[in-house]
C-alpha cells in the first residue's frame, strides 16, 4: 500500500469515530425532557398485627441446681428497719443516701448526687425522683420529703 491509500483509510476511520461521537451528542441534546408517569399510590391502610407477649413467672427454687442439695436456710420476707446518719431504710421507704454536691464556680446552681435504692440521681432543689422530693441541701446534708415525711440525710 502506498502512502495515499493509508492516508485515506485513516481519514475515513477518524471521520467515522468523530461522526459517531457527534451523532450521540446531537441525539442526547434533542430528546427533550424525559417522560414522567404518575406514581401509583396505594392508599389502603394495613395496620400491623400485634403479637401476643409471652408471659412468665419466677418461682423460688429450694434446690441448688449445681449441688443438687436442698437449701436449709429459709429467708425472712419482712423488711428490716434501720436508721443511720447517712441513710434511711424503713418498712415502706426507699434506701436513700447523699453522695455529694456538683456546682459550677460561675453560677449559684447546685446539683445534688442522691442514691435512691442504689440508683444514682442528679437533683436540683425542688426536683423529684422515685417519689422523693429534694427540698434543700448543702455540702454536708440534704433535706428530702417522701410521702409527707421530711428527713435530713447526712453525706456519706
Amino acid at each position: 500500500m502506498n502512502k495515499k491509500t493509508k492516508t485515506y483509510l485513516l481519514l475515513t476511520a477518524v471521520l467515522g469515530v468523530w461522526g459517531t461521537i457527534a451523532f450521540k451528542i446531537v441525539n442526547g441534546l434533542s430528546q427533550g425532557l424525559p417522560q414522567s408517569s404518575e406514581p401509583v399510590l396505594d392508599i389502603s391502610f394495613k395496620p400491623k398485627t400485634i403479637k401476643t407477649i409471652d408471659t412468665f413467672s419466677i418461682e423460688n427454687v429450694e434446690r441448688d441446681p449445681f449441688l443438687g442439695a436442698l437449701s436449709s436456710s429459709k429467708t425472712n420476707n419482712k423488711p428490716k428497719t434501720t436508721k443511720n446518719s447517712n441513710q434511711i431504710v424503713t418498712k415502706h421507704q426507699p434506701k436513700i443516701t447523699y453522695s455529694g454536691l456538683v456546682k459550677k464556680q460561675t453560677t449559684a446552681d447546685k446539683v445534688f448526687v442522691v442514691n435512691i435504692n442504689n440508683q444514682q440521681y442528679l437533683l436540683k432543689q425542688g426536683q423529684m425522683a422515685d417519689s422523693v422530693k429534694l427540698l434543700r441541701g448543702n455540702t454536708k446534708e440534704i433535706t428530702i420529703r417522701y410521702k409527707n415525711q421530711t428527713k435530713t440525710i447526712n453525706r456519706d
